[in-house]
């Protein structure tokens, strides 16, 4: 299954994982209006897809994404006031660019390899795992405009060191992709960072989605629970697991050594 949204993102899936790519190469894949709506557009699309257990984000040619394209977003300057107003949910286009990934309730794999600058790095810390290229270069650009980064970076920032963000954020300082895996920006190091993540994301999709799910709950809510919660939230989880058929399946599949099928 194959979807173009605006020529600017290309969407593929197949064996439970859908493969989301920036396709502006020429332009290190710089955010247009053609590139924020075609994200935006694969976004909305993800929870659609039956079956879905992985996404991977990457982007095509040189790098993932340099971040705005500012020459081509001011081209159209009336359209600027609606990426800061806020839906229902009180979340507006630029924040939702980042944010959006989580709507697809499942584990996201961005690749990071050339330039991921600016809306590029933000985008990025909106997935699950980020698998960096040694020598990407990443940087928080914003402050060069005399901006701040606003791609809810606030809450995806939350897990990373505040002091490394903050750094970035107020100095424009780039870092290669061995400095920020260091800083904790990263998940691991790859010279073959789209090959990294398409491996990750089919080893998640072979696993039980409900025990996915309730792993990925468990991280997503403890930062924000007492130390006793935090603990019941876990037993609690469990023990749904433990009561479902996902779970008898991936037991009896390793008692008799073949792999599972969830269906």
């Amino acid at each position: 299954m194959h979807h173009i949204f605006n020529e600017r993102v290309a969407l593929t899936f197949a064996d439970h994982v859908a493969d989301v790519m920036l396709s502006r190469p020429v332009h290190h894949n710089g955010l247009d209006w053609a590139m924020i709506d075609g994200l935006l557009a694969a976004q909305q699309h993800l929870p659609q897809l039956a079956g879905l257990r992985a996404v991977v984000l990457s982007g095509d040619g040189d790098s993932f994404c340099a971040g705005l394209d500012m020459a081509s977003i001011m081209s159209e300057a009336e359209r600027l006031p609606t990426l800061l107003a806020p839906d229902d949910a009180g979340i507006n286009p630029v924040q939702r660019l980042a944010l959006g990934w989580r709507e697809a309730g499942v584990p996201v794999v961005a690749a990071l390899h050339g330039h991921v600058y600016g809306g590029g790095l933000q985008i990025a810390l909106g997935a699950d795992i980020r698998i960096l290229h040694p020598h990407a270069r990443l940087g928080l650009l914003e402050i060069d405009w005399g901006i701040i980064p606003d791609m809810a970076i606030s809450v995806t920032g939350m897990g990373l060191r505040q002091d490394v963000l903050q750094e970035l954020a107020i100095s424009g300082r780039k870092v290669s992709g061995e400095e920020a895996y260091q800083l904790g920006l990263g998940s691991r190091l790859s010279d073959v960072p789209q090959e990294a993540a398409r491996e990750t994301a089919a080893l998640i999709a072979s696993r039980s989605p409900r025990a996915v799910a309730a792993a990925r709950e468990l991280f997503a809510r403890a930062p924000d629970l007492a130390h006793g919660e935090r603990l019941a939230l876990e037993a609690h989880l469990q023990q749904q697991l433990l009561a479902g058929a996902e779970h008898r399946e991936a037991v009896s599949a390793r008692m008799e050594r073949r792999a599972p099928r969830f269906d």
